[in-house]
């Protein structure tokens, strides 16, 4: 019964999102509209290149060697990022 409570509350605040941002994507500019998409891409580009950096740095500290601890902080750290 909860579940089927949480699902009708889902759908319900998806489709307030939906119409709402409807409204509001419709009253932008084009312009706007672009600067918006490329800085989405440009956002999205550099949180890759950040994943793509710390990985490399860790296979790297890993081929190198760890002691326990410090391979118990990699995981943690992992895990925040």
């Amino acid at each position: 019964m909860l579940q089927i409570i949480a699902a009708v509350i889902t759908i319900a605040v998806l489709a307030v999102l939906h119409q709402g941002l409807d409204w509001f994507l419709s009253s932008l500019e084009p312009k706007f509209m672009m600067g918006l998409v490329v800085g989405f891409m440009v956002g999205t580009l550099l949180v890759l290149l950040i994943w793509y950096y710390e990985d490399r740095k860790e296979r790297y500290s890993r081929a190198v060697g760890r002691s326990g601890a410090a391979e118990q902080q990699r995981a943690r750290n992992t895990i925040d990022l």
